[in-house]
Protein backbone atom coordinates (compact mmCIF):
# COMPACT_ATOMS: atom_id res chain seq x y z
CA UNK A 1 0.00 0.00 0.00
CA UNK A 2 1.43 3.74 -0.79
CA UNK A 3 0.08 6.16 1.58
CA UNK A 4 -0.47 9.49 -0.33
CA UNK A 5 1.77 11.92 0.32
CA UNK A 6 1.10 14.08 3.58
CA UNK A 7 1.38 17.60 4.33
CA UNK A 8 2.97 18.55 7.74
CA UNK A 9 4.37 21.59 8.29
CA UNK A 10 5.59 19.82 11.44
CA UNK A 11 8.30 17.42 9.77
CA UNK A 12 8.84 20.74 7.36
CA UNK A 13 9.80 22.53 10.09
CA UNK A 14 11.95 20.56 12.23
CA UNK A 15 13.44 19.08 9.40
CA UNK A 16 14.70 15.46 8.84
CA UNK A 17 17.03 14.37 12.05
CA UNK A 18 18.50 11.84 10.48
CA UNK A 19 20.70 10.65 13.21
CA UNK A 20 18.48 10.57 15.58
CA UNK A 21 15.97 8.77 13.79
CA UNK A 22 18.47 6.07 12.52
CA UNK A 23 19.16 5.66 16.39
CA UNK A 24 16.10 5.42 17.29
CA UNK A 25 15.53 2.71 14.57
CA UNK A 26 18.66 0.73 15.47
CA UNK A 27 17.41 0.43 19.15
CA UNK A 28 13.79 -0.47 18.79
CA UNK A 29 12.30 -2.68 20.11
CA UNK A 30 8.89 -4.06 19.63
CA UNK A 31 7.77 -5.16 23.12
CA UNK A 32 7.68 -1.11 23.33
CA UNK A 33 4.85 1.40 22.37
CA UNK A 34 6.19 4.24 20.15
CA UNK A 35 6.40 6.33 22.43
CA UNK A 36 8.19 4.65 25.03
CA UNK A 37 10.81 3.60 22.18
CA UNK A 38 11.48 7.39 21.26
CA UNK A 39 11.77 7.91 25.03
CA UNK A 40 13.92 5.11 25.86
CA UNK A 41 16.66 6.17 22.79
CA UNK A 42 16.45 10.14 23.31
CA UNK A 43 15.25 10.74 26.76
CA UNK A 44 18.19 13.36 28.30
CA UNK A 45 20.26 13.53 25.39
CA UNK A 46 18.89 16.86 24.28
CA UNK A 47 20.56 19.90 25.94
CA UNK A 48 16.88 21.22 26.78
CA UNK A 49 13.57 19.16 27.21
CA UNK A 50 11.88 22.10 25.47
CA UNK A 51 13.68 20.82 22.00
CA UNK A 52 13.50 17.35 23.63
CA UNK A 53 10.00 17.30 23.35
CA UNK A 54 9.70 18.51 19.98
CA UNK A 55 12.22 15.69 18.75
CA UNK A 56 10.16 13.12 19.97
CA UNK A 57 6.85 15.19 18.98
CA UNK A 58 8.50 15.17 15.37
CA UNK A 59 9.60 11.92 14.95
CA UNK A 60 6.26 10.20 16.20
CA UNK A 61 4.69 12.27 13.26
CA UNK A 62 7.20 10.41 11.18
CA UNK A 63 5.71 7.30 12.84
CA UNK A 64 2.72 7.32 11.13
CA UNK A 65 2.75 4.48 9.23
CA UNK A 66 4.26 2.19 11.14
CA UNK A 67 3.71 -1.06 9.78
CA UNK A 68 4.78 0.35 6.46
CA UNK A 69 8.14 2.26 7.37
CA UNK A 70 8.79 -1.37 9.11
CA UNK A 71 11.46 -1.74 6.62
CA UNK A 72 13.78 1.41 7.34
CA UNK A 73 13.79 -0.22 11.01
CA UNK A 74 15.64 -3.45 10.40
CA UNK A 75 17.73 -1.85 8.24
CA UNK A 76 18.56 0.14 10.68
CA UNK A 77 18.94 -2.39 13.30
CA UNK A 78 21.13 -4.45 11.20
CA UNK A 79 24.02 -2.06 11.35
CA UNK A 80 23.57 -0.66 8.10
CA UNK A 81 25.88 2.34 7.43
CA UNK A 82 24.11 5.38 8.08
CA UNK A 83 25.00 6.62 4.51
CA UNK A 84 23.25 4.02 3.56
CA UNK A 85 20.65 4.17 5.24
CA UNK A 86 20.21 7.92 4.68
CA UNK A 87 19.43 7.14 1.41
CA UNK A 88 16.84 4.87 2.27
CA UNK A 89 15.14 7.37 4.22
CA UNK A 90 14.79 10.04 1.43
CA UNK A 91 13.17 7.50 -0.40
CA UNK A 92 10.38 7.16 2.39
CA UNK A 93 10.13 10.82 2.71
CA UNK A 94 10.23 11.95 -0.93
CA UNK A 95 7.33 9.31 -1.18
CA UNK A 96 5.51 10.03 1.64
CA UNK A 97 6.05 13.43 2.72
CA UNK A 98 4.25 17.09 1.50
CA UNK A 99 6.08 19.18 0.02
CA UNK A 100 9.32 17.60 -0.08
CA UNK A 101 7.41 15.02 -2.65
CA UNK A 102 6.96 17.80 -5.05
CA UNK A 103 9.77 19.80 -4.67
CA UNK A 104 11.92 17.05 -5.16
CA UNK A 105 10.39 15.06 -8.08
CA UNK A 106 9.15 17.70 -9.71
CA UNK A 107 11.19 21.42 -9.43
CA UNK A 108 14.34 19.85 -7.80
CA UNK A 109 15.11 16.85 -10.29
CA UNK A 110 14.09 18.81 -13.09
CA UNK A 111 16.37 21.80 -12.29
CA UNK A 112 19.28 19.35 -11.91
CA UNK A 113 18.52 17.64 -15.67
CA UNK A 114 18.79 21.04 -16.65
CA UNK A 115 22.65 21.76 -15.45
CA UNK A 116 21.90 23.94 -13.05
CA UNK A 117 24.60 24.66 -10.42
CA UNK A 118 23.67 26.36 -7.87
CA UNK A 119 20.27 27.19 -5.81
CA UNK A 120 19.36 29.92 -3.17
CA UNK A 121 15.95 30.37 -1.32
CA UNK A 122 14.70 32.91 -3.64
CA UNK A 123 15.22 30.52 -6.29
CA UNK A 124 12.46 28.26 -4.42
CA UNK A 125 10.15 30.88 -3.33
CA UNK A 126 8.01 30.56 -6.47
CA UNK A 127 7.73 26.63 -6.15
CA UNK A 128 6.57 27.25 -2.32
CA UNK A 129 4.01 29.43 -3.18
CA UNK A 130 2.22 27.06 -6.11
CA UNK A 131 2.62 24.10 -3.81
CA UNK A 132 1.18 25.88 -0.60
CA UNK A 133 -2.14 26.19 -3.21
CA UNK A 134 -2.79 22.69 -2.98
CA UNK A 135 -3.37 22.13 0.13
CA UNK A 136 -7.12 23.36 0.08
CA UNK A 137 -9.24 26.47 0.27
CA UNK A 138 -9.78 25.70 4.17
CA UNK A 139 -5.99 25.99 4.50
CA UNK A 140 -4.84 28.94 6.42
CA UNK A 141 -2.40 31.13 4.25
CA UNK A 142 1.15 31.38 4.88
CA UNK A 143 2.40 34.66 5.19
CA UNK A 144 5.13 36.44 2.94
CA UNK A 145 7.95 35.26 5.90
CA UNK A 146 6.28 32.09 5.57
CA UNK A 147 6.69 30.87 2.38
CA UNK A 148 10.36 32.13 2.31
CA UNK A 149 11.12 29.90 5.56
CA UNK A 150 9.14 27.30 3.83
CA UNK A 151 11.53 27.49 0.90
CA UNK A 152 14.70 27.67 2.81
CA UNK A 153 13.27 24.38 4.69
CA UNK A 154 12.92 22.73 1.75
CA UNK A 155 16.39 23.39 0.70
CA UNK A 156 17.49 22.14 4.14
CA UNK A 157 15.68 18.94 4.05
CA UNK A 158 17.10 18.24 0.39
CA UNK A 159 21.03 19.05 2.25
CA UNK A 160 20.27 16.67 5.20
CA UNK A 161 18.94 14.26 2.54
CA UNK A 162 22.10 14.32 0.76
CA UNK A 163 20.76 16.11 -2.63
CA UNK A 164 22.37 19.50 -2.11
CA UNK A 165 25.45 20.24 -0.48
CA UNK A 166 26.47 23.29 0.78
CA UNK A 167 26.95 25.49 4.33
CA UNK A 168 25.80 28.65 3.35
CA UNK A 169 22.80 30.32 1.82
CA UNK A 170 24.01 28.93 -1.79
CA UNK A 171 23.35 25.17 -2.19
CA UNK A 172 25.23 22.88 -4.73
CA UNK A 173 23.52 20.16 -6.56
CA UNK A 174 25.19 16.68 -4.39
CA UNK A 175 26.32 13.52 -6.72
CA UNK A 176 24.35 10.50 -5.18
CA UNK A 177 25.97 7.26 -5.85
CA UNK A 178 23.96 4.85 -4.35
CA UNK A 179 24.99 1.03 -2.97
CA UNK A 180 23.90 -2.23 -4.69
CA UNK A 181 22.18 -2.88 -1.83
CA UNK A 182 20.52 0.57 -1.39
CA UNK A 183 19.64 -0.14 -5.11
CA UNK A 184 17.96 -3.13 -4.24
CA UNK A 185 16.04 -1.65 -1.53
CA UNK A 186 14.69 1.48 -3.51
CA UNK A 187 13.61 -1.36 -6.30
CA UNK A 188 11.72 -3.45 -4.18
CA UNK A 189 9.94 -0.17 -2.02
CA UNK A 190 9.22 1.45 -4.99
CA UNK A 191 7.51 -1.75 -6.09
CA UNK A 192 5.92 -1.68 -2.74
CA UNK A 193 4.86 1.82 -3.81
CA UNK A 194 3.47 1.52 -7.31
CA UNK A 195 2.07 -1.85 -6.05
CA UNK A 196 3.15 -3.57 -9.02
CA UNK A 197 6.59 -4.88 -10.08
CA UNK A 198 6.45 -4.25 -13.65
CA UNK A 199 5.76 -0.44 -12.18
CA UNK A 200 8.90 -0.03 -10.65
CA UNK A 201 11.20 0.80 -13.74
CA UNK A 202 9.52 3.86 -14.83
CA UNK A 203 8.47 5.37 -11.07
CA UNK A 204 9.16 8.85 -10.45
CA UNK A 205 10.33 7.67 -7.01
CA UNK A 206 13.50 7.17 -8.78
CA UNK A 207 14.18 10.62 -9.26
CA UNK A 208 14.79 11.06 -5.84
CA UNK A 209 18.12 9.28 -6.50
CA UNK A 210 18.26 11.84 -9.71
CA UNK A 211 17.95 8.81 -11.68
CA UNK A 212 16.41 9.12 -14.99
CA UNK A 213 14.55 6.08 -16.64
CA UNK A 214 17.86 5.18 -18.67
CA UNK A 215 19.44 5.83 -15.57
CA UNK A 216 17.24 3.33 -13.92
CA UNK A 217 17.36 1.18 -16.97
CA UNK A 218 21.28 0.83 -16.92
CA UNK A 219 21.17 0.17 -12.36
CA UNK A 220 18.85 -2.84 -13.22
CA UNK A 221 20.72 -4.18 -15.93
CA UNK A 222 23.92 -4.40 -13.64
CA UNK A 223 21.36 -5.86 -11.19
CA UNK A 224 20.48 -8.04 -13.43
CA UNK A 225 24.20 -9.16 -14.77
CA UNK A 226 25.40 -9.64 -10.66
CA UNK A 227 22.41 -11.60 -10.40
CA UNK A 228 20.83 -9.73 -8.26
CA UNK A 229 17.17 -9.70 -9.83
CA UNK A 230 15.67 -10.35 -12.65
CA UNK A 231 15.53 -7.50 -15.29
CA UNK A 232 14.64 -8.52 -19.17
CA UNK A 233 13.40 -6.64 -22.18
CA UNK A 234 11.91 -7.43 -25.67
CA UNK A 235 11.30 -4.53 -27.76
CA UNK A 236 8.32 -2.88 -25.51
CA UNK A 237 8.10 -5.72 -23.13
CA UNK A 238 9.58 -5.36 -19.74
CA UNK A 239 9.91 -8.30 -17.34
CA UNK A 240 11.20 -7.58 -13.76
CA UNK A 241 11.40 -10.68 -11.30
CA UNK A 242 12.46 -9.43 -7.70
CA UNK A 243 13.79 -12.06 -5.23
CA UNK A 244 11.78 -10.23 -2.17
CA UNK A 245 8.14 -10.37 -1.54
CA UNK A 246 8.37 -7.31 -0.32
CA UNK A 247 10.75 -4.21 0.87
CA UNK A 248 10.51 -5.36 4.57
CA UNK A 249 11.84 -9.05 3.39
CA UNK A 250 14.15 -7.38 1.04
CA UNK A 251 15.22 -5.82 3.95
CA UNK A 252 15.53 -8.32 6.74
CA UNK A 253 17.80 -10.51 4.10
CA UNK A 254 19.83 -7.57 3.32
CA UNK A 255 20.37 -7.48 7.19
CA UNK A 256 21.33 -11.53 7.52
Amino acid sequence: MKPSPDWSQRLLRKGVLVKETYEVFGAWNDNLTESQNLKATLSGRFATAGWGREVESTLHRRLRHLDLIRPLIALAKSGMSLADWRDCLRLWIGATEQPFHDFAITWLFVEHEKGRYQIQTEDVRAFFDKVAATRGPKAKPFSDYAKLRGARDLLRMATELGMLSGLGPAKTFASIAMSDDVMMFYAHMIADFEGNSSKMPGSKLWRLAYMAHPDVHLALLRLHQFRRLNYEIAGNIVQVGLPYKSALECAERVAA
